[in-house]
């Protein structure tokens, strides 16, 4: 049996069905009650960062598969994001030596890489935030575990930013503004932004699980083409049967007004959709070296146009935003 963390969260909500129906024994542990009707398995309901739900929970395993984690950008306390995503590992980690565990899968992130450029598994990780810095030391409490016996088989995965139907963080939020057409561009758009579509990842998850070795293996995972984000945003833009847009304003308009948002979300203790850290994440390159993945015989099933294709029209479904059938419908 192998036991899933954070089962009811976005990527569980894809990758238990994938295993179940595949006809692997699965058991959750969440602090969410599970909402997946479609796939039959066991959940525990608690924190992994209590000794006796885990233990409850790892009973009778012999993989874990750990997903869970505290991951919003931004408005989370910093000790949390070290609370949940090191200590919570190293509970789970504790209990595997407990129950004799032998193997366990690592969600972890390429914000371990802080802004390197272009970094592969091979480059030294710098992290700069508190999320990185935590996924990084609960790396290291993986890697710790892992050499304490030559037996154990443990795969860390470095996924940049996931998207998908289900999912309303990075990725849906620019769905929606174009799709709404409130999307306004700042610069040129040139930047590449690496994104990976959760049924990829889910996939790719398995396909691990399957190819698991003695010892440590880190892959990033990243889909290819990495397209800039002017490419990334014609992308959505023709899914959705709508023009490209092209409304624009300055770098030097935008700036100072992101920064009197920063202001008043500083005084009324709110997190808005316009903020200096939201423009300057916006106008970053992410490119990420991911062939190592692929090199061991993984394929995506998904290109990142049908990704997108699968999230514009779930968003479409949500009666977000009327159907367009062409640009004709808006000229």
């Amino acid at each position: 049996m192998t036991l899933v963390t954070g089962d009811s969260g976005f990527i569980g909500g894809y990758l238990i069905p994938l295993l179940t129906n595949a006809g692997y024994s699965l058991r959750g542990i969440d602090l969410v009650p599970k909402n997946n009707s479609s796939a039959e398995y066991q959940q525990v309901v608690g924190d992994i960062q209590e000794e006796k739900i885990v233990n409850q929970a790892i009973k009778g395993c012999d993989c874990i598969i750990h997903l869970a984690a505290e991951h919003k950008d931004f408005g989370v306390p910093v000790e949390k994001y070290f609370q949940v995503n090191v200590e919570g590992t190293r509970q789970l980690l504790t209990s595997a030596s407990m129950f004799n565990v032998k193997k366990f899968i690592y969600f972890s992130s390429v914000a371990v890489y802080g802004s390197t450029r272009s970094p592969s598994e091979d480059t030294i990780p710098h992290p700069e935030n508190p999320y990185g810095k935590s996924k990084l030391m609960a790396e290291q409490a993986v890697r710790e575990w892992v050499e304490e016996d030559g037996s154990r088989q443990a795969i860390i995965l470095r996924p940049t930013v996931v998207f998908g139907p289900r999912n309303r963080a990075n990725i849906f939020k620019l769905i929606q503004y174009v799709c709404d057409r409130k999307f306004i561009w700042i610069g040129e758009g040139k930047n590449v932004k690496s994104v990976a579509y959760v049924e990829n990842i889910a996939e790719a998850t398995r396909f691990l699980f399957e190819t698991m070795n003695q010892g440590l293996q880190i892959f990033n995972y990243v889909d290819e083409p990495q397209l800039t984000t002017r490419e990334l945003v014609a992308v959505i833009a023709t899914k959705a049967g709508l023009p490209v847009p092209t409304f624009s304003i300055p770098l030097s308009v935008a700036l100072p007004a992101a920064k009197v948002f920063d202001v008043i979300a500083s005084l009324a203790d709110r997190d808005f959709p316009v903020s200096s850290a939201r423009l300057k994440k916006f106008r970053t390159s992410t490119i990420f070296q991911s062939e190592k993945i692929r090199l061991f015989g993984f394929r995506p099933p998904y290109s990142i146009e049908e990704g997108i294709e699968k999230n514009v029209r779930w968003y479409r479904e949500q009666g977000a935003f009327p159907a367009v059938t062409s640009y004709a419908s808006y000229e």
